[in-house]
């Protein structure tokens, strides 16, 4: 990916590549005079803590996705993100927000990003644990093909214990319902390697009562499961 594919009023503004090893910082909740990142390669986690120690997974951005635009407005990062894999962002100061044209386009990035917010909110909210993994395995095998790669073949980036934060489930409830996709057929899971193999049939996909979890909390963010015509979002 080139800077000649980001949007066009961004595409001829000055950025700093910086390289990021797995699991190194991004950036800190806290961290003063926040800016923009483009995600241009790897696989990142953003999430948001509390002062008695808990913290909620606001999503895995990917290549094309923009991080830092929940802080825009704010003297200091809001959130936290580290890379999951090795990475590169491309880090544009706030600066940039002084040009109206470039100010509208990430006015439609902030709009995209509360759009697939709410999304996600739905899903968790009115979802069973298997469809809520299944919607999330679908939503990563959509983003790996606009990519240019497998839709139905890739490798999970983040722990068991990390799909289970974003998703409000607990670890246990995660193990279990892969398991039993992969007894159904749907899925083939081999650590962290998934191959999508079928759609959940109509049946599963039949509203069913939510059973909440209690250690779970709500309040999350990944790149919605838009619809098969839909462009894949981050």
């Amino acid at each position: 990916m080139t800077s000649s594919e980001l949007p066009a009023t961004l595409a001829s503004l000055p950025f700093t590549r910086i390289r990021v090893p797995a699991r190194g910082w991004v950036f800190h909740a806290g961290q003063p005079h926040p800016g923009l990142y483009y995600v241009h390669a790897g696989f990142l986690k953003t999430f948001s803590g509390s002062e008695d120690g808990r913290e909620r997974i606001c999503g895995f951005p990917m290549r094309g996705d923009w991080l830092g635009l929940e802080s825009l407005g704010s003297e200091c990062h809001v959130s936290d993100c580290t890379a999951l894999d090795a990475s590169e962002v491309w880090h544009f100061p706030r600066s940039v927000l002084e040009d109206n044209a470039v100010a509208a386009t990430l006015a439609n990035l902030c709009a995209r990003q509360l759009r697939d917010h709410n999304a996600w909110a739905l899903a968790i909210c009115s979802l069973c644990a298997e469809r809520r993994v299944v919607e999330f395995l679908e939503a990563l095998g959509r983003r790996h093909a606009s990519l240019g790669c497998s839709a139905n073949r890739f490798r999970l980036r983040m722990t068991r214990a990390e799909m289970g934060n974003f998703l409000g489930l607990k670890i246990e409830t995660v193990a279990r319902t892969l398991t039993k996709l992969q007894a159904m057929g749907v899925v083939d899971v081999d650590r962290r390697e998934i191959m999508l193999l079928s759609k959940i049939d109509d049946t599963a996909r039949a509203p069913q009562p939510v059973v909440r979890d209690r250690r779970a909390s709500a309040g999350f963010r990944m790149a919605a499961p838009p619809p098969a015509h839909a462009h894949a979002p981050m």
